[in-house]
Parts: C-alpha cells; structure tokens; sequence
C-alpha cells in the first residue's frame, strides 16, 4: 500500500474543531482563513451538527472559502455508548449536513478525542470513510509533573527529551498511534492527531498558559513534533489548531508553524485527499 510519492515523505494536515460556533464568528474564521490563503492550503473543519444547525451561514463561510467540512458528533458529548447507540448518532449527524447543505461528510473526530473500541465500527456503519479521534505524542508532557507546565521551555530540556520520547512511543504504541494513517476497519482509515492542542497549550490549568505575546512558542512546539516526525522516517502529521481559540489573537502560531513547516520541506494535505488516494 503506497500513500506517499517519493518526494513527499512529510505531509501535515491542519484540523480544527468547532463545537458551538460560539467563538467562530466570521471575523474570526477570516483571520484564520487568511493565513491557510496566504500558503495555498486547505483546512479541515470537525463541526457537530447542532453547531451546523445553529449558524448554517458560517458553515456555507467555510465552505466558500473552498475548505473541508467534516463531522465533529450531532452534538458535543463523548462516544462512549454502544455501536448501535453510535451509529445512529453518526448517521443523524450526517443526514443533518446532508440536508442543510447537500453535503456528504467523510470523516470523523469525537469531540475532546473521547471514544472507545465501538466508536471505529459506528463510523464505518455510518458510511464514514476516516477517523482523527486517536491522539499521538511525540514528546510526552501531560501529566508530568514540571515538564507539563514548561513544555521544552526549560534548560533541561535536551536532556529530558530522550526519556520523553521513549514515554511517548510507548503511549503510541499501547494506543496503536502510529505515524502513517492505516485502516482501523475495512472501510475506515485512522489518521492519529497530535496530542498537544491550542487548548493544551493556551487554556489547561496544568500547562503553561501561553499568552499571546508567546504565540511562537506554540508553533514551535508543533514544529519539535514535525521534526521528531521526520526523523522517524516522515508520515502524516494531522495538527489540531481550534480557529476559535487561535484567530485572531494566537493566528502567529499558525503561521509561524506553517512557515518553518515549508522550510523543512513538509507538504500540506487533507485526511480526505489522503484517503481518496488510499489504496484498497
């Protein structure tokens, strides 16, 4: 099974998340949009449909802007239940994309990543094509104590970050995360996302609280990951950015990421181009 050209050993997809659309104002979406037009890149947007619901028009703003609309749950609450319970949940969520805006959604992230086993199965019986509801740390932070409120902002770092990785790939592999998407059913591709998030970064009470002023810091945190990516061989690295939480105050980080991203040779794509292209 071959996803990659030769010359593309490094491909980053860049996701959001929007629950309620109560911080996604159109203002918002546009200073955000003006960053991915600015480097030709196209995002992908998790959206539940009592958000699509609620405010049709920035769904149709996303839209026009030629980016990617994709399922984010019918309303904002964990995947926790049965197959069945799932399935109908996923599939009341596409029929209400389909009837406000003709729109077959493909993919799939469970809101705040919370799922378990049944959840693959109910996408696939739901006539979904793709999966971002894992999470995959190249440097492990959470829950360690200092190095979560400090991130690789410490003097110690260099030497910390051997034991951080090792931590971290035994998260990935405990959780089955690796760094290529791979088909978690017959029908369903899994694309595993980043686990440090905006949120993680800019609003967890146990992280650093980064300011706006700190906005590259974010970006460079992203950017450690890319590079960790690339040394174990490349793959595809699916970012979670929140538009409502990074536009317009924390914009810089995404284009700091973006930029440095460019230069170190990564290519920008969807999960849904990548899956079209996924060989059967």
């Amino acid at each position: 099974m071959k996803i990659f050209d030769n010359h593309e050993k490094m491909i980053v997809c860049l996701t959001g998340d929007i629950d309620y659309f109560d911080t996604e104002t159109i203002n918002c979406l546009n200073s955000y949009f003006s960053v991915l037009q600015k480097y030709s890149i196209t995002g992908t947007f998790f959206i539940t449909a009592k958000a699509a619901e609620g405010y049709p028009d920035r769904v149709e703003h996303i839209l026009k802007h030629d980016h990617i609309v994709e399922g984010h749950g019918d309303v904002h609450k964990s995947f926790y239940g049965s197959t069945s319970v799932q399935t109908e949940r996923l599939t009341t969520m596409k029929k209400t994309f389909s009837s406000l805006f003709d729109l077959n959604i493909e993919g799939f992230r469970a809101p705040w990543y919370q799922h378990n086993n049944n959840t693959y199965p109910a996408v696939d019986n739901a006539g979904l094509m793709y999966d971002c509801s894992k999470k995959r740390f190249e440097i492990a932070f959470k829950g360690i104590p200092f190095v979560q409120k400090r991130y690789m902002y410490t003097k110690t770092y260099p030497f910390t970050k051997p034991f951080l990785k090792f931590i971290a790939g035994v998260y990935n592999i405990y959780c089955n995360s690796p760094r290529i998407p791979y088909r978690i059913t017959p029908n369903v591709v899994e694309f595993p996302t980043l686990g440090i998030s905006d949120y993680t970064l800019i609003e967890d009470p146990s992280g650093p609280l980064f300011r706006p002023e700190d906005a590259e810091k974010i970006g460079n945190i992203w950017v450690d990951g890319l590079l960790s990516y690339m040394q174990g061989g490349g793959g595809v690295l699916t970012v979670q950015a929140h538009p409502g939480r990074l536009a317009p105050r924390y914009i810089d980080s995404l284009e700091y990421f973006i930029r440095n991203a460019r230069n170190l040779g990564a290519t920008f794509s969807t999960p849904r181009k990548i899956r079209e292209n996924y060989m059967n």
